[in-house]
């Protein structure tokens, strides 16, 4: 007879937290059923319970449905012994002990034999039906996406002579260059939104966010310096010290990836991260004693002789042990959960109570939207009328029996972040008789005795998280929006087609594969990044249409940030814009603030277009000639041909040796430009030739004539145009060029010429999308 199952347990199941979906085992490379490391036969027993117990939410055929996941190459799928570990201790939510023992193990090793033997032979490089762009193009994407930089000659070397074992390598090369852990944190803001508190969004904004009783030298500069310093110094230190104090919590991230830690530190970090100024906010002890904040050998900051050296960069562990204003024995830290900035970003209500926290903490960290939890929620939200619906009533019960324990769990912080341990005198009030106690997954905080975590609830929380197999999941979904530009497919319903099975499947089972290698290998954070770049899903450059895999979700190409932009130009041209500077500038790209905006534009709006263009006149304009006076082995747009360099003889008659050095900078700018590998008889090639050698006749003709024309041309440029300045990495002026080296004049045309190629390609598509 088949198990009748309660209300509860029918609403459990439709969860999305199902332990087959939801996890990392340890393991490496697919299905092991046993020491064989295979599964050849089909537990009828296990197809019994699983079509009682499991199909109504997971489907039939284990593809998942509105209320389930799919089951086909789960996270959890990697060996019989986790798999069932996972169903006995969570399925079903409702009713945790209806499969235990040999129910869940037969009920598992049904998922594996049915829904996972052909995970054995899934790669994380290929896809049926897609065909991978060339190795040398997905080295450029990659090294523009992950350390905002062209690939040397060297490193294309090594990719055309090594294939992907060269381009492994220099991956791992661009992972250990500093912009790729500026890019990092970036991804991780993408979804944690903590910048809102930078200087450049609200003055002292994270700053403020700190209880002044807790840390009375939160302000520590308004003492340090006169207020006559105002100008100057105060105003750099306080910018400094604001910035460390809102970025911490990414700095966990930054610490763990570039000392080769493991990246749970992101949960479980029993410290904060510091630089030297936010040191004196938290009279924070480093957790090396011995350690000192790196100097600079020019000033941070310089006003009137006072002078500071400590590089903002520098950041370190270190541990709040003084007593706080509520609560003895200094602070609890628990990685990013603990994080004043986290706690403010996701505050709570005296009614919400830490709820909101607990959302977020699903979303973020364990993959799971607690909102698709099915149930009939009260029109009004109020309940069915019994005294205490959350605890009470089973539509209200579904959801909370999930969601309150990790709300609990977070009782000792209030609505501000502070600290302040609970109790019956404690100004941080809790009745935790209306509410479940502190926990998760099922398992609840020991509050007592000797491994008892009254004060510490949130240390316990996120060693837990660390140790979920979700966390796997939630953070290769945190890389794959980070570096895809989308996010991985949600679970096929009832009604997919075969195309959309295939794909998540497939999509599945290569992240999945990713994450274990990437747990596997220390939890080290840079293997996911580049089992993402190394697969597919990047490096797609066509699609059969006749797969049935096909999808849109194939390839990385994606609209470039204004941050991302920005570095891109740098490295193909050399500066950045200046316009770029300003906040509004990059809203209006398509740029967010992490508060009132918080999704960057992902396709490009007439606003964001028009700006594109005027980038592109004003950037060709800036650039072209200051290239011209670097040596030919330093230019980045013109090394082949020289300032003077025409497809006409003196007089006037064609040349071939002219055109032809013409024809290979053109290439040469396609492929820095637009990511081109293309022939100098190519159509793309011929385009730009027609357009440079229909420029170069106009522009001759009327230096010419220049009677015959209004305004009178002449051979100066515009003066925006001259090579008078050197430029700064955001592309502000920075002092004059010697007389020597300066270009003024354009007296064949030629470089108004360029000036018009460089603006045609930086007007093109492919040149905001990488």
């Amino acid at each position: 007879m088949k198990p009748i199952l309660s209300v509860l347990t029918l609403l459990g199941f439709m969860l999305v937290l199902t332990g087959c979906e939801q996890g990392y085992s340890g393991n490496v490379g697919g299905v092991s059923a046993g020491e064989d490391g295979n599964l050849t036969f089909l537990n009828v027993e296990g197809q019994r319970q699983y079509d009682a117990q499991c199909a109504s939410c997971h489907g039939t055929d284990g593809n998942g449905t509105p209320n389930g996941s799919s089951l086909v190459a789960c996270a959890t799928c990697t060996s019989l012994s986790v798999l069932a570990d996972e169903i006995s201790r969570t399925m079903p939510i409702g009713n945790t002990t209806a499969c235990t023992g040999s129910c869940a193990t037969d009920t598992a090793e049904y998922i594996l034999y049915a829904f996972n033997n052909y995970a054995l032979a899934a790669t994380a490089t290929s896809l049926d039906g897609v065909t991978n762009e060339d190795m040398v193009v997905t080295l450029r994407s990659a090294a523009l996406k992950l350390a905002g930089r062209l690939p040397t000659d060297a490193e294309i070397a090594s990719v055309e002579n090594n294939g992907e074992t060269g381009l492994s390598q220099v991956l791992n090369q661009l992972m250990n260059e500093e912009i790729f852990y500026d890019n990092l944190m970036e991804m991780f803001n993408l979804q944690l939104l903590t910048d809102k508190y930078l200087s450049s969004n609200q003055f002292e904004g994270g700053i403020n966010l700190l209880d002044s009783d807790d840390f009375p030298n939160r302000k520590w500069y308004n003492d340090t310096y006169a207020a006559d310093e105002e100008s100057s110094i105060r105003a750099c230190v306080r910018t400094i010290t604001n910035d460390a104090v809102a970025r911490a919590p990414l700095e966990l991230v930054r610490y763990a990836a570039q000392t080769g830690q493991p990246h749970t530190l992101y949960m479980n970090a029993d410290y904060m991260m510091v630089n030297w100024y936010s040191q004196q906010v938290y009279e924070a002890e480093l957790v090396d004693s011995t350690a000192t904040f790196r100097k600079l050998s020019e000033p941070v900051c310089d006003e009137d002789g006072i002078q500071l050296y400590y590089d903002p960069t520098d950041f370190k562990p270190a541990r709040v042990t003084k007593d706080l204003e509520y609560e003895l024995g200094g602070f609890p830290h628990a990685g990013v959960l603990s994080s004043p900035m986290f706690l403010n970003r996701y505050p709570t209500t005296f009614t919400n109570r830490n709820r909101h926290r607990s959302r977020i903490v699903f979303d973020y960290f364990l993959d799971t939207d607690i909102l698709k939890i099915e149930g009939e929620r009260p029109g009004d939200g109020i309940g069915s009328g019994t005294a205490n619906p959350t605890l009470l009533d089973p539509a209200c019960y579904a959801c909370h029996q999930v969601m309150d324990p990790v709300a609990s769990a977070f009782q000792h912080y209030t609505d501000r972040g502070q600290y302040v341990v609970t109790g019956s005198t404690s100004r941080n009030s809790w009745d935790s008789s209306d509410i479940e106690p502190a926990g998760l997954g099922g398992k609840t905080i020991p509050l007592s005795g000797t491994t008892g975590y009254f004060r510490n609830m949130v240390q316990w929380l996120g060693a837990e998280i660390a140790n979920d197999p979700r966390f796997v999941k939630a953070t290769m979904r945190t890389l794959y929006t980070g570096l895809i530009g989308q996010e991985p497919l949600l679970s096929p319903g009832d009604d997919a087609s075969e195309a959309d099975i295939a794909a998540y499947n497939s999509q599945r089972a290569i992240l999945n594969t990713i994450g274990q290698a990437m747990v596997s290998d220390g939890w080290n954070i840079k293997t996911g990044v580049k089992g993402i770049v190394m697969s597919p899903y990047f490096r797609a450059e066509a699609i059969d249409a006749g797969k049935v895999v096909a999808n849109e979700h194939i390839g990385a190409t994606q609209f470039l940030s204004p941050e991302q932009m920005q570095r891109k130009l740098q490295a193909t041209l050399g500066f950045g814009w200046d316009e770029f500077r300003t906040e509004n500038n990059r809203i209006m790209y398509g740029g967010m603030d992490s508060d009132s905006i918080t999704e960057r534009i992902m396709e490009p709006s007439g606003l964001t277009i028009a700006i594109q263009m005027r980038m592109a006149t004003e950037m060709a304009c800036r650039s072209a000639a200051l290239d011209f006076t670097l040596p030919v082995r330093e230019r980045r747009l013109f090394p082949l041909v020289a300032a003077t360099t025409t497809p006409y003889n003196t007089d006037g008659t064609a040349s071939a040796g002219g055109e032809e050095r013409i024809r290979e900078n053109l290439v040469h700018l396609h492929w820095t430009l637009l990511g081109e590998r293309l022939a100098t008889d190519s159509d793309e090639i011929n385009a730009s030739y027609e357009l440079y050698d229909a420029l170069i006749q106009d522009g001759q003709a009327m230096l010419a004539d220049p009677d015959s024309y209004d305004p009178r041309p002449s051979s100066w440029m515009e003066w925006e145009c001259r090579a008078r300045w050197y430029r700064q990495a955001d592309g502000r002026t920075d002092g004059d060029l010697p007389e020597a080296m300066r270009i003024e004049q354009d007296e064949t045309y030629a470089i108004r010429a360029w000036i018009g190629v460089l603006t045609y390609l930086m007007s093109d598509y492919r040149f905001v999308y990488e």
